[in-house]
């Protein structure tokens, strides 16, 4: 059986619809089993034959975590131990989703796995702390790196796209911040395929749609395509500003391009371009009134 947290956010929710549609033994869980508290997690596994455990639990407000820092380490570094250890115990295998903000994001090339690690926001210290948690604690785990994750389910870049691009004549994006999507779908169609093939390949993975662009590219691609798709029925003009111009109270990385040979070298993961997965969740949406 696979014990899937946090199964109502936006991946864990495209995990839980593979899962089904693959024939996976699943069971999946929200905030009613609380993962920072070890005795909740000691009843949860207790009773249940579980083999592999992925979690989509995570604290990932960036902005607020610079205020609610203990939050954000309560459910993204202990949370993950709590976890991690129940996985050993078990004999289990786990699956864990870190980030691009694990990095300072002042590289000239694509971060590799083996790169040097240096977070310069809350969000990101506790992401690398979680790694460090379950790399010390489970000796059978995947560490999935991704970054700039949207889906069908919950608030991301895309939807907030189309929203203010339907309510706004002019519109500024960031161009200096570069990285590449995520599709929740498609990995979670890769998720599935490791799980189904059981491979022990285990470590840290980098992964995301094939593509080294920014947010105002993004921004630009929903834009010209959810006009195509109907999405979007008005006239707005998008234009490029530095960060300097957007303020946050997080530092973001200013580049969080990932190397991902390694991901579909040894793990045999399908990668398809920003591009083709942007333009298939736009039709999703369009097509299904989502």
């Amino acid at each position: 059986m696979i014990w899937l947290t946090g199964c109502r956010g936006m991946l864990g929710r495209e995990l839980a619809l593979v899962f089904e549609r693959e024939g996976l033994d699943f069971t999946g869980t929200g905030s009613e089993t609380d993962i920072t508290d070890p005795e909740a997690v000691r009843q949860f596994i207790e009773s249940r034959r579980i083999s592999w455990i992925v979690n989509c639990s995570a604290y990932t407000a960036v902005d607020k975590a610079e205020q609610e820092s203990e939050k954000a380490e309560s459910i993204n570094r202990l949370g993950v131990r709590n976890l991690a250890l129940a996985a050993e115990k078990l004999n289990a295998k786990m699956i864990h989703f870190s980030t691009d903000y694990v990095f300072r994001g002042d590289s000239g090339n694509p971060y590799r796995e083996t790169d040097e690690t240096g977070p310069v926001s809350a969000y990101g210290r506790t992401k690398l702390a979680g790694e460090q948690e379950l790399v010390s604690a489970c000796s059978k785990y995947f560490i999935f790196r991704i970054s700039w994750l949207y889906g069908l389910y919950g608030g991301n870049f895309v939807r907030t796209m189309l929203r203010l691009m339907n309510e706004r004549d002019s519109l500024g994006v960031v161009c200096d911040q570069r990285g590449a999507p995520t599709y929740a779908a498609a990995l979670a169609d890769n998720i599935a395929m490791l799980i189904k093939s059981d491979k022990s390949d285990y470590g840290i993975y980098h992964y995301s749609d094939d593509g080294d662009i920014s947010w105002y590219d993004f921004a630009s691609e929903i834009y010209e395509y959810g006009k195509k798709a109907g999405l979007i029925r008005k006239n707005t003009v998008i234009s490029p500003i530095t960060s300097d111009q957007y303020q946050t109270a997080a530092v973001r990385p200013a580049m969080s391009v990932f190397n991902r040979d390694k991901v579909v070298r040894v793990l045999g993961f399908c990668i398809k371009d920003w591009k083709t997965n942007l333009h298939e969740y736009l039709e999703r949406i369009a097509n299904e009134n989502l």
